[in-house]
C-alpha cells in the first residue's frame, strides 16, 4: 500500500513542503509540493522539483576517503573516525584546542549544527561558524541591535496584506520564486511594489516603482529618505515616542541628508526618491530585503532600512515590519546555533551561560570567544592547524580563492563531510560521506522563524550517513558523554538549553500543516513589546560611507539564478556545469569596443578571470554582473569585508573589463 512522507525542500529559506510517495519496495513513486504547508501551499519552483533527481547522480560519496600520497583510497569508518580523532587529539596537544575548527553549511538540520557546536566546545574550541557569515549575518545583527531578535518579524503570508512592500536587493524570482505567489496576490489587493535593485530583474518588472541606486549607496538613500519624513511630519510620533528610544541622536545623523544630494550620490533621480518617500510614510508597508543588502553595504544598510520601518510605525502589526528574504533552508537557524562569539541562540559567552550549559552538556564550555571562519582564513596568524567543514564548500563561496586554497593546502589536517566531491573536498586529507537532505531527518528553521520537521524518506546509499550519526560517533570515539544521534531526543535538548526554542514543541514542528514559529509562536512580532533589554526598538544613525574604487571604472555584483542554486555542487550534477556570462550595458560595451558573446577579463585588485560578455541594459553604466553560480567569480572578488560581522562585500568589487 503506498504511504505518504511529508518533508522540507533542501534549497533556498522558504523551506517549502514536499509531499514524497513510496510505494511498499520503498521505492518514491510521486513527488509534489505539500498542499497543507501552512507557508508553500503546495508550490514548488523549478530547483525544488528537481531536487529529487539528486537521488540519480552517479558520483555519491558512497564511503570515507582519506588522501595518500595525493591520490584518495577508501578507508572504513572505524578507521577514518580513529584517525580524525588521533590527529584532533595531537593538534590540541601540541597547540591547544584552540587550533581546531568548526565550520558548517545552513542546510543542515538544527539538530546537526547543534550537535556540531556542542562537540567543538567539548573539544575545548568556540571556533564554529556557519555560512551564514557569508550572507546574512549583517541582517542578524541590525536586527538583533535594533528589534532584539536577528530574523524576520514578520511572516511571507503577509504580504498580500500590506499596501506597500518594499523589496531591496532581492529578485524573488530568481532566488524564492514560491514567494512571487504572494507577490502576484498582493498586487490583486491593491499592494504597490518597489524594487530597490541596480539591475533589472524579473521581479523589478512587476514593480510599480523601481529605484537603480548605485551599488552600496543605500545608506545615502535611506537616511534622506528619512529626513525628508521627519522634516514633512510623515512619521508616527506616537509610536517613536513610546515604543522606541535614541530616536533624538538619530535624528542629528540624518539632518544632514538631502534628497538633492542623494540624488547625486544614488544616481537615482529626485522625483522617484520622493514617490517612494510618500508611498512608505502610510500601514502596513512591510521592508524586505535579500543579499544584495547585506553583501554590499551591510549592517549600516540594513539598520538605516529598518528605520524607515520605525519613523513610520510599521512594527508589530499584520503586513507591517521587516522580512529578510535568506537563502538557505536552515541559514536562520544555523546562524542562531552556529557562531564563535555567543552561544546556541544568542546566549552571550560568559561564566554564567557556560554554567548553565554544564548542567545540562555535563561540561563546561570554553569562555573565551572563538573565530568567525574569516578569522581563521584570512589572518595569517589565526593559528588553526585543524579544520572540520560540514556542508560547506569554502573554496568555491570565500572570496579571493587562491588565499582560501592556500589557507587549507597548509593545515596539519582539513575533513570535508559532504555527498558529493566538491572544490574544497579536493584539498581534504579525509572525506566523509553525508546523507542526502531525504535520507536523515531533524528540523528546519525557515526564513520567516517557521520551524518544520523534514521527514526521512530513504536510508542513503553505500556507507553514507547522516551528519548526526557522523558527529556522534566522533563524540563517542573521544570519550565524551551526553551526545545522541536521535534528532528528536537532541530537539528536546535544544528546547531545554535555547531559550528562543520553547515557544515549539516537538509535536508542534512534527506536525506539517502547523504554523510553528519562534521566539514567538505568532506570525509577527512585537505587538507589545519588542525584544530589547529595554523592551523598546532602538535607532541608530549610521553614516554613509562611500566605495573605494582604487582606480577601477566599474562596480561587479553578484547575484543568482533561478536555474541554479549558491556553489552548484548538486545541481550541476543534474543539469551539467555552469559556465556563467557577465551582463554588461550596452553603452559601456560599445566605449569598451565589446561585442556580444565575447570573452572579456574581469581585472580587481586580487585577482581575474575571463568570462563571455553578455550585453543588456538590465544593468546600468558602471555595473557589471556576474551569477555566483560559477565559482570562478571569487577569484575576481577581494577580501572586503563588513567592519562589523565581517560578511564579504560580494556585491561591491571594483574592477575593470578589458575586451580579450
Amino acid at each position: 500500500m503506498p504511504r505518504s512522507v511529508i518533508t522540507i525542500c533542501p534549497y533556498c529559506g522558504v523551506g517549502c513542503g514536499i509531499e514524497v510517495t513510496i510505494d511498499d519496495a520503498g521505492r518514491i513513486i510521486g513527488f509534489e509540493g505539500f498542499k497543507g504547508h501552512p507557508v508553500s501551499h503546495g508550490h514548488l519552483c523549478g530547483k525544488g522539483a528537481s531536487s529529487i533527481k539528486l537521488l540519480d547522480t552517479t558520483d555519491r560519496l558512497l564511503y570515507p576517503m582519506k588522501r595518500v600520497n595525493g591520490e584518495f583510497v577508501r578507508v572504513s569508518w572505524s578507521e577514518a573516525i580513529s584517525e580524525i580523532v588521533h590527529k584532533m587529539k595531537e593538534i590540541k596537544e601540541k597547540y591547544g584546542p584552540e587550533a581546531l575548527a568548526f565550520y558548517g553549511g545552513c542546510r543542515n538540520t538544527l539538530e546537526e549544527v547543534y550537535l556540531f557546536q556542542k562537540l567543538a566546545r567539548a573539544l575545548g574550541t568556540n571556533n564554529v561558524d556557519s555560512c551564514a557569515r557569508l550572507c546574512h549575518d549583517p541582517s542578524a545583527k541590525a536586527l538583533k541591535d535594533m528589534l532584539g531578535y536577528g530574523g524576520s518579524a514578520n511572516s511571507v503570508n503577509e504580504i498580500p496584506k500590506a499596501k506597500v512592500v518594499v523589496i531591496t536587493g532581492e529578485s524573488i524570482t530568481d532566488s524564492h520564486p514560491v514567494l512571487s505567489q504572494y507577490l502576484i496576490e498582493a498586487k490583486r489587493n491593491g499592494t504597490k511594489i518597489v524594487v530597490i535593485d541596480p539591475r533589472t530583474t524579473a521581479t523589478a518588472k512587476m514593480a510599480d516603482l523601481h529605484l537603480k541606486p548605485i551599488p552600496s549607496t543605500e545608506v545615502y538613500l535611506f537616511n534622506a529618505v528619512a529626513n525628508y519624513l521627519i522634516n514633512n511630519e510623515l512619521i508616527d510620533r506616537d509610536f517613536i515616542v513610546n515604543r522606541t528610544e535614541n530616536f533624538e541622536e538619530y535624528v542629528k545623523v540624518v539632518s544632514k541628508y538631502s534628497i538633492d544630494d542623494a540624488e547625486k550620490i544614488t544616481g537615482v533621480p529626485r522625483d522617484l526618491i520622493l514617490k517612494f518617500a510618500q508611498l512608505i510614510a502610510t500601514k502596513p508597508v512591510l521592508f524586505t530585503w535579500g543579499l544584495g543588502m547585506s553583501e554590499s553595504s551591510g549592517v549600516d544598510g540594513i539598520k538605516s532600512y529598518i528605520a524607515l520601518a520605525l519613523l513610520t510605525g510599521n512594527m508589530g502589526i499584520e503586513g507591517g515590519g521587516v522580512i529578510v528574504y535568506r537563502g538557505q533552508t536552515n541559514v536562520q537557524g544555523s546562524g542562531d546555533f552556529l557562531k564563535p562569539d555567543v552561544f546556541p541562540g544568542g546566549l552571550p559567552i560568559n561564566e554564567e551561560n557556560a554554567k548553565k550549559l554544564a548542567e545540562v552538556w555535563g561540561f563546561m564550555p570554553p569562555t573565551k570567544p572563538g573565530l568567525s571562519l574569516i578569522d581563521a582564513v584570512y589572518n595569517e596568524n589565526s593559528g588553526i592547524r585543524g579544520m572540520y567543514l560540514m556542508g560547506f564548500n569554502i573554496v568555491a563561496s570565500l572570496p579571493n580563492r587562491r588565499r582560501v586554497e592556500e589557507f587549507l593546502s597548509n593545515l596539519d589536517l582539513l575533513v570535508v563531510q559532504d555527498i558529493a566531491m566538491s572544490e574544497t573536498a579536493e584539498f581534504a586529507h579525509y572525506v566523509l560521506p553525508a546523507a542526502l537532505w531525504i535520507e536523515r531527518e531533524g528540523s528546519v528553521l525557515s526564513l520567516d522563524r517557521l520551524v518544520k520537521w523534514r521527514h526521512k524518506v530513504r536510508d542513503p546509499p553505500g556507507e553514507a550517513r547522516p551528519d548526526y550519526e557522523i558527529i556522534f560517533e566522533l563524540a563517542n570515539a573521544f570519550g565524551l558523554k551526553g551526545f545522541s544521534n536521535d534528532p528528536k531526543a537532541v530537539f528536546n535538548e535544544m528546547r531545554q538549553v535555547v531559550p528562543i526554542m520553547r515557544s515549539v514543541t516537538l509535536e508542534d514542528v512534527m506536525d506539517p500543516t502547523k504554523d510553528s514559529r519562534i521566539p514567538e509562536n505568532t506570525p509577527h512580532l512585537y505587538s507589545e513589546r519588542f525584544l530589547t533589554p529595554s523592551g523598546k526598538a532602538r535607532f541608530f544613525g549610521v553614516e554613509y560611507r562611500p566605495v573605494n574604487t582604487g582606480g577601477k571604472k566599474f562596480i561587479l555584483v553578484t547575484g543568482r539564478s533561478v536555474l541554479r542554486y549558491n556553489t552548484d555542487n548538486e545541481i550541476r550534477r543534474i543539469s551539467g556545469k555552469f559556465e556563467t556570462s557577465i551582463t554588461i550595458n550596452p553603452e559601456d560595451a560599445k566605449a569598451l569596443g565589446i561585442r556580444n558573446g565575447q570573452l572579456v577579463k574581469l581585472v580587481s585588485n586580487c585577482g581575474e578571470g575571463t568570462f563571455r560578455a553578455l550585453i543588456s541594459n538590465d544593468v546600468p553604466r558602471g555595473v557589471v554582473f556576474a551569477y555566483m553560480h560559477d565559482s570562478r567569480i571569487n577569484y575576481v572578488v577581494c577580501t572586503e569585508f563588513d567592519p562589523y560581522v565581517k560578511t564579504p562585500r560580494y556585491k561591491v568589487t571594483p574592477v575593470d573589463i578589458l575586451p580579450v
